[in-house]
């Protein structure tokens, strides 16, 4: 197989890491040929036994696509979905275990799937492929550091992807298919105005806007006309909600009327039963006569790539960089093709939160100088601008004065417990946008002392994250109400888990000293529980380890983490130890204050320590072992146990873990034969006591204790002569057996 020169390197790192390394991680955007990585190493390791997991089954099928296209054989090749691994407790055994988006692990049900599968194959190597590492709505975790330790055999940017020319840039034409809408709401508030000046400035304004909006001809029909060349050309159209996408569905066919009347629509969402059908029959329309749209929610987020995709429709507002860069990567991939992505916004995407920051990183590429002699050509269509002014200007004649709209964004800030993003429009106002221009003239030092402070005076947060930060702050205090107590985790709900994430980062950020003062202030006034300072806070977290290791005798795991909030973050705390002493940043004093309290470094090795401590305290408690469905203190500890005693049969355990079940004097056999050895012992105790009391051995007619012990001798002799004994029960019957 044939890679390109990125991913050559990248494979050779990967290769060479391997002799010294158990688990590698590549790090690298969507499109760059991560898969062709993976089938790289199968390629080359054709008699070893694979295990390659993803999210989807649409990446699977990729993947089955490109061996099919370079002869290579899945015949060793084993594909688990990570929802089919949390649903699973036994695994084959393999040599290598591929891990595709792996920051999708940090997931609580699906992360317990893969920890059982890298259990079961303490001695695969591992390797994990990712665009986006890093977990941030679940306390910053870097999947790359704590699955992989921080071994990369690649770690690049999407702008250095860019820059290198690895990947294209996109032609970008942004539009607004909602601003006729806009205007019509104004005319509206128009008319109702009591203030007859207002209203005649206000209508006068407006139908100059039409009329210029007349003369600049964007709709969106003819936006398309213009750019979409290929009228057999393939789309990816992104959408909110199934209600939008069935309603674009049926809506569609007028936008594209001057481009091809022929159009082929195909769906993918989580509820469409024929969304596999859908799919596939959208990548085989080889149609030369139809344009072919695939409408989809978010399905295909991640992992999915096409060749011959022409572009894609966001129809999908968003503020997240993350999903807007999903959805423009569709579209992108490494190729010596020289066409370029077609990227319809036409939900105003471009100018919205984190996405414009981002972008304004490919213009700075565009117009920088990078390590190519020729220019990187960037093509960015805006059939809008002139439209924004227009609204700017009516919104700014409509509100008449600062004033005014302080009033209304104060009206709305008491009214939702939240200030608006940009696009937000109240009382036809476009009041998120006045919000950002706000922010922008402060930053230039133009707005006046006395407009800022009462900006200040309702909470105005300068900048976006502020806001949002102060969003979620508000939801909390909302709870908090409603309960008559800061609540609990169990009272957060399945609709507020991103608020408990949020939590749970600002409290892990004020143990590490990165969270403002006054915010963990609001919080605690509020009755979260927070430390302070961030030497104060190492200290306090290593009190609660080692009182936690006091008292439970073992470190903290995942289920501790999930079955209570104080544990999640000394669990992540201890997390967090490991991967800093990986980097060189955990000081020679800390180091020792955590190894005199037996810290484990390794943390796969720590949760099998804390697991086998469970199971010591479990045998010595109640002299039994656990059944393979029982659960201790939230911890699976019978299928735990159970996989342990499938690596030891197997031969798979290590030497020095056997040794530590044989010095607690705990059995390692598998449930079938451990039962029949109980039933063993119960006749060989009762036949023991029956020798003790009469001195002699039973006879054929009698029962005792209610069993046949003659009966179960001969049985048992037979099954020695047999070989069916075990060598410790063998010796057991000869005992009994020895005068006979």
């Amino acid at each position: 197989m044939i890679l390109h020169k990125h991913n050559s390197e990248t494979y050779a790192n990967m290769v060479s890491l391997f002799q010294t390394e158990q688990r590698v991680a590549a790090v690298q955007p969507t499109g760059t040929g991560k898969s062709y990585l993976i089938m790289q190493l199968i390629e080359d390791n054709a008699d070893k036994h694979f295990a390659v997991c993803s999210p989807s089954t649409y990446i699977f099928e990729q993947m089955k696509l490109l061996a099919d296209e370079n002869c290579i054989s899945f015949e060793n090749t084993d594909f688990l979905t990570y929802t089919k691994l949390a649903q699973t407790d036994a695994f084959s055994k393999y040599n290598y275990i591929v891990l595709d988006e792996f920051h999708r692990c940090g997931a609580d049900e699906w992360g317990q799937g893969v920890q059982r599968l890298l259990d079961g194959n303490p001695n695969a190597k591992v390797f994990g492929t990712s665009a986006t590492p890093i977990r941030y709505l679940d306390s910053g975790r870097n999947m790359a550091d704590e699955l992989f330790n921080g071994v990369y055999a690649v770690n690049m940017s999407l702008a250095e992807a860019i820059r290198r020319k690895i990947l294209p840039l996109p032609v970008y034409v942004t539009s607004w298919y909602s601003f006729r809408g806009d205007i019509e709401q104004l005319e509206m508030k128009a008319e109702q105005s009591g203030n007859p000046r207002l209203k005649n400035a206000l209508l006068g304004k407006i139908r100059k806007a039409k009329s210029m909006i007349a003369e600049l001809d964007v709709g969106i029909e003819k936006i398309f006309e213009k750019h979409i060349r290929n009228r057999a050309g393939k789309f990816i159209v992104f959408c909110p909600s199934v209600e939008q996408l069935q309603r674009m569905v049926n809506e569609c066919d007028l936008w594209f009327t001057k481009v091809n009347h022929d159009i082929h629509k195909y769906t993918v969402y989580a509820q469409n039963s024929a969304s596999d059908k859908q799919f596939e029959d959208f990548r085989n329309d080889k149609s030369e006569s139809a344009l072919k749209l695939l409408f989809c929610i978010d399905m295909l987020n991640e992992g999915v790539h096409f060749d011959d995709v022409d572009g894609v429709i966001m129809l999908r507002a968003t503020q997240s960089a993350n999903v807007f860069y999903q959805q423009l990567g569709r579209t992108l991939a490494c190729s010596d093709s020289k066409k370029k992505p077609l990227i319809f916004d036409i939900v105003n995407n471009y100018e919205t939160g984190d996405t414009a920051q981002q972008y304004a990183g490919f213009m700075e590429i565009a117009h920088g100088e990078g390590e190519y002699d020729d220019e990187i050509e960037f093509e960015l269509y805006d059939y809008v601008r002139d439209i924004r002014e227009i609204l700017n200007e009516l919104n700014d004649t409509f509100a008449n004065s600062w004033d005014f709209n302080f009033e209304l964004i104060k009206e709305y800030a008491e009214k939702y417990n939240a200030f608006p993003d940009v696009n937000t429009s109240y009382e036809g106002v476009l009041i998120g946008r006045w919000a950002t221009y706000q922010r922008t003239l402060n930053n230039q030092d133009k707005l006046s002392k006395e407009r800022v402070k009462k900006l200040n005076s309702i909470g105005f947060p300068w900048d976006v994250n502020e806001a949002v930060w102060q969003a979620f702050y508000e939801e909390l205090k909302s709870i908090i109400r409603s309960l008559g107590h800061f609540p609990k985790k169990s009272e957060f709900g399945d609709d507020k888990k991103n608020l408990y994430g949020w939590l749970t980062a600002q409290k892990f950020k004020h143990r590490i000293g990165e969270l403002e003062e006054e915010k963990a202030e609001k919080l605690i006034a509020l009755g979260c529980k927070m430390t302070k300072g961030k030497k104060e806070s190492w200290d306090e977290n290593f009190e609660k380890l080692s009182e936690f290791v006091e008292q439970h005798g073992r470190f903290p795991d995942n289920s501790d983490a999930n079955s209570d909030p104080e544990n999640k973050v000394i669990y992540v705390w201890a997390n967090s130890q490991r991967t800093a002493k990986n980097r060189g940043q955990l000081s020679d004093e800390r180091i020792a204050k955590l190894d005199s309290i037996g810290f484990q470094w390794d943390k796969h090795e720590a949760e099998w320590a804390n697991a086998f401590e469970m199971l010591k305290s479990y045998f010595s408690e109640r002299e039994s072992l656990p059944g393979s469905n029982e659960v201790v203190d939230g911890y699976k500890l019978g299928k735990w146990y159970q996989r342990q005693v499938d690596l030891y049969l197997a031969g798979n355990m290590q030497a020095y873990r056997a040794e530590r079940f044989q010095e607690a004097g705990i059995p390692l056999e598998n449930l079938r034969q451990r039962r029949k050895n109980e039933v063993f012992m119960k006749y060989y105790d009762s036949y023991m006591e029956y020798l003790q009391k009469f001195g002699k051995h039973p006879i054929s007619s009698e029962r005792y204790n209610d069993l046949d012990l003659v009966k179960w001798r001969c049985t048992q002799m037979q099954k020695k002569k047999q070989g069916k004994l075990t060598d410790e029960l063998a010796a057991l019957l000869m005992y009994i057996c020895k005068d006979i």
